[in-house]
């Protein structure tokens, strides 16, 4: 029986970033971090903070200025705070963005010279699913959005990455054949080969996705889909999309804009 559930384990995570199913569903709930930092932070700026000194500060984190319009946004909580060193010391940038439009507070996390959100967007609207349809995936890997509505759905000074800014970060990271263990989080995956060192604050979670054409959902926990904004140049009306698993490669595969397939989308500042 156990050599039966090890040769069941390895053919799953061959078909990683795949067409093909994967994975028991499960959720983790999300992970907050409690800090009392008084920095001042908006929707249109930010400003940063070390992880150790959001960790280890000791009064609150975002002023009631910052918040006001919201009243949903509770001022002791501060997203999800990993930990992130370089060669020599703690490397992580973070901030934090609180999205106007309905107030919710995502951190975000300088890497080389881009400025990123460190959290899957989970900004409402009709079309948005959360995966299986369950509130508590949204709160913990985001909304799986269309592509149509992934292009328009960043916060104002925000937008959907392009191809090539993905590739400025995973060339900062190391490369595409050895940056994704190095990007993905240290929790929230099911395969433990897949939980990464989150060496630079971005926090990647297998947020799955819905495939339009098998017509469900798939592969929450075990792989993490993301819409861009370029169009795959060889096939009109596919447009490319990056794919983490449980291996170092990162995968920029196509696929189609309009067909109803729903990834987990990231912004980038303007």
């Amino acid at each position: 029986m156990k050599l039966f559930y090890i040769f069941f384990l390895t053919a799953l995570f061959m078909v990683a970033c795949s067409d093909d199913d994967s994975g028991d569903f499960l959720t983790k709930p999300k992970d907050t971090a409690y800090s009392n930092e008084e920095d001042d932070f908006s929707s249109s700026s930010a400003q940063f903070s070390s992880s150790s000194e959001l960790r280890s500060s000791s009064s609150s984190l975002y002023s009631s200025s910052s918040v006001s319009s919201s009243s949903s946004i509770r001022l002791d909580i501060i997203p999800y705070v990993p930990p992130c060193r370089d060669e020599y010391a703690d490397s992580c940038g973070y901030g934090a963005l609180v999205d106007e439009r309905d107030g919710q507070t995502y951190r975000i996390v300088e890497i080389g010279e881009q400025t990123w959100m460190a959290e899957n967007l989970n900004f409402k609207m009709d079309s948005s699913e959360c995966y299986e349809k369950d509130l508590e995936n949204c709160e913990h890997y985001g909304r799986l959005y269309l592509w149509p509505d992934a292009m328009e759905i960043c916060p104002s000074g925000w937008h959907l990455p392009t191809l090539d800014e993905w590739k400025i970060l995973y060339t900062y990271a190391g490369g595409i054949e050895t940056s994704a263990s190095k990007l993905r989080a240290t929790e929230g995956w099911s395969d433990r080969r897949a939980l990464g060192s989150d060496r630079y604050g971005f926090s990647v979670l297998p947020g799955g996705a819905y495939r339009a054409d098998h017509g469900r959902f798939q592969d929450i926990t075990v792989l993490a889909y993301f819409w861009t904004s370029t169009d795959y140049e060889d096939k009109e009306g596919d447009v490319y999309n990056i794919c983490f698993d449980n291996r170092d490669e990162i995968v920029d595969g196509h696929g189609p804009k309009f067909e109803g397939n729903q990834f987990s989308v990231r912004c980038i500042k303007d």
